[in-house]
């Protein structure tokens, strides 16, 4: 499916940014950001995080390349576009096709001359040149090597630049996130039909891994932020406690494949119905759920929204910082801009959100309807639609 990536136009969207921001290149070494500029996914930084272990680097002029250990590369040529300069630095693995006479391996490679590297991917090298990092993504070592070469001064955090390069998707993106989105919908019913009390949430993990996998082959990795009964915080890991009829699953997540994730919700009684009051709660978010798809369109405030469902979910002391996000592929799944009391912007074309509605209990339980939403010229599409009810 990475055939029908627009390198071209992903770069555009960048280079827009860079203009506004006015920068003369980007140096990135968060993981998504690195994949969004080059379309290589580089198991190095998703696996471990390290700074360094790869680094990205976009030009004004809109040449990119990458910096990558020597045994990544046969799969960054296979998934860069020919127009990405791909530079290799050596690791302790032998690889016979890279094999040289008398040469040595050391232990671990020094992560901190990946900048040097970087730096010779630049187009030129002038004074007062603009840099732009992403300080969150950036090692002590990066920021003050980079702060010597080009003046602290002349470093910006360039976090928003990517966000904002990121909100109008391509064709190839949409295709994406609507195909994940469909499989973490698919897998979720599948959940909810396959629980029966007694289950644990280790039961109800392995269940939507598995099915996850069904629905999605290719995908790399699942989302779970998945709560059971009065326990409202999802675990990283599952507990054994055992699931009775009538307590609440909420699901939340689902696959990341093709460098993108999916972020859905859906919550379901076990044993197929629960109490009254848990039902009628359910239904004053679904009034949110409802108004937001009665009043989402391009044009629409996103804050005018926000204020919108908060106005018909009349549930005493309910606050919510916000009712929805973007959705591409930071790793963190919840991109701005976001459906919040203060942000002005409108939905425009192209856009693709979460919205979302959750409520957490230890004495009601936790609740979540979330779907994801194409904004379109005439309106919107609906990935994904959630039931009425938490019979599933």
């Amino acid at each position: 499916m990475n055939a029908k990536r627009d390198q071209a136009a992903i770069v555009s969207r960048v280079l827009e940014q860079m203009e506004k921001a006015q920068l003369d290149a980007l140096i990135l070494t968060s993981p998504h950001d690195i994949f969004y500029v080059t379309g290589h996914c580089s198991r190095n930084v998703y696996r471990s995080g390290r700074v360094g272990a790869s680094a990205a680097v976009v030009n004004k002029s809109g040449k990119v390349g990458i910096v990558i250990s020597e045994f990544e590369k046969a799969v960054a040529e296979k998934a860069c576009d020919p127009s990405v300069s791909i530079y290799t630095y050596p690791v302790w693995i032998y690889i016979e096709d890279l094999a040289v006479k008398d040469m040595k391996k050391e232990v671990q490679p020094d992560l901190n001359r990946t900048w040097k590297m970087a730096c010779e991917l630049l187009d030129h090298e002038v004074s007062n040149m603009r840099i732009g990092i992403c300080y969150k993504w950036s090692s002590m070592e990066e920021s003050e090597y980079l702060a010597s070469r080009f003046g602290r001064e002349n470093l910006v955090d360039c976090t928003s630049v990517m966000l904002e390069a990121r909100v109008i998707k391509t064709p190839w993106e949409i295709e994406v996130l609507r195909e994940n989105a469909k499989a973490s919908e698919r897998a979720m019913y599948k959940t909810a039909q396959a629980t029966v009390p007694g289950m644990t949430p280790q039961d109800i993990h392995y269940l939507f891994h598995r099915f996850c996998l069904e629905e999605s082959p290719n995908m790399t990795a699942v989302s779970q932020a998945h709560t059971f009964g009065s326990t409202y915080t999802p675990a990283w890991i599952p507990d054994d406690m055992r699931l009775n009829y009538g307590d609440l699953v909420r699901l939340d997540g689902g696959p990341y494949a093709n460098g993108y994730k999916s972020d859905l919700a859906r919550t379901y009684a076990v044993g197929g119905s629960t109490t009254p009051e848990r039902e009628q709660l359910f239904a004053e978010l679904y009034k949110g759920y409802e108004y937001a798809l009665a009043h989402i369109g391009p044009g629409v405030r996103m804050c005018d929204v926000f204020h919108g469902v908060e106005s018909v979910i009349k549930i005493p002391g309910y606050v919510r910082g916000h009712f929805g996000h973007s959705i591409s592929c930071d790793i963190s799944g919840e991109e701005g801009p976001f459906i919040s009391p203060k942000e002005t912007r409108v939905f425009v074309p192209g856009m693709v959100m979460c919205i979302e509605y959750p409520f957490y209990s230890s004495t009601r339980q936790t609740y979540n309807i979330e779907d994801e939403i194409l904004i379109t010229e005439n309106g919107y599409e609906l990935f994904t639609k959630t039931a009425p009810t938490l019979s599933l």
